[in-house]
């Protein structure tokens, strides 16, 4: 099945911030949505998993013989096919680490059902793969803000979703858990047919990770396809204002941008200062 954004369009405080928007993302690919600040990435992820409702536009969830708006699902029913992995997280959750990955299992629970062992066999199963199994017992509000993102993302994943969205899932990651996550992302994709969208911040990463890049400019799609395709180097001028050289590394062989450290000469603002949506 797959997930399809149809025209949405969405107005914020008197604005047009995404503006028309059409996405096709197939079973167990990796979509990247890359753009300056102030783009609409955070936005439209916000429409896809119900959480901020479009003025026109629908996103569906596609079978072979039938289409479900998510916007006309039971939100119960969205949660079992959806989850999502934002910036906007409680640090100060009085729960264990385990009980905080726990409550991803809800949706798939009648009202004041425990948990079973089956479920904290999958909790367990899921703090090991994204490298905090350690943690289990200790308070979610004593971790560093990265080993929180892990959590979350357990938690995320406990839900056995058929769609997972995240927003910039790398943050507060070093380098070595950055690779790690994504790595876990591209497995979970290949082999488990889980479909993945996700805001990346950094070029080479979307790149390196992504099956499809869609880079996002004042709430319009202005490309789409494969990463080598698509970052160009007249796009990444006219879309981010910078000068790079964009080609295969000789080292490793994968799609990589090297940016010039001076300044592109362009007519457009510096779209890095523009509010976020």
């Amino acid at each position: 099945m797959n997930l399809r954004v149809c025209g949405v369009q969405i107005e914020l405080g008197g604005s047009l911030v995404v503006k028309g928007v059409d996405l096709d993302v197939a079973t167990g690919h990796v979509m990247a949505i890359v753009g300056p600040n102030g783009s609409g990435k955070t936005t439209l992820l916000r429409a896809i998993y119900r959480s901020l409702r479009p003025q026109a536009g629908t996103v569906l969830i596609a079978h072979p013989k039938e289409e479900l708006n998510v916007w006309t699902l039971p939100a119960r029913e969205v949660a079992r096919r959806i989850a999502v992995l934002t910036q906007d997280r409680v640090d100060d959750f009085e729960l264990s680490v385990t009980e905080v990955v726990l409550t991803g299992r809800t949706p798939h629970k009648r009202l004041l059902e425990r948990d079973s062992a089956a479920d904290h066999e999958l909790v367990a199963q899921l703090l090991d793969e994204v490298g905090v199994g350690w943690a289990a017992g200790r308070y979610f509000s004593s971790l560093s803000g990265g080993e929180k993102q892990r959590v979350m993302l357990a938690k995320a994943l406990a839900q056995k979703p058929e769609f997972l969205l995240l927003d910039e899932p790398t943050n507060h990651l070093d380098v070595s858990a950055q690779c790690a996550l994504l790595n876990l992302l591209r497995r979970l994709a290949e082999d488990q047919g889980l479909t993945v969208v996700t805001i990346l911040h950094d070029l080479n990463l979307a790149a390196a990770y992504s099956d499809t890049l869609v880079v996002l400019d004042r709430g319009r799609v202005a490309a789409a396809g494969r990463s080598q395709d698509v970052l160009t180097q007249a796009l990444l001028q006219k879309v981010f204002g910078v000068h790079a050289h964009c080609g295969l590394h000789p080292e490793t062989g994968n799609f990589h941008i090297a940016l010039h450290m001076r300044p592109a000469s362009s007519s457009q603002p510096d779209t890095h200062d523009r509010p976020r949506p």
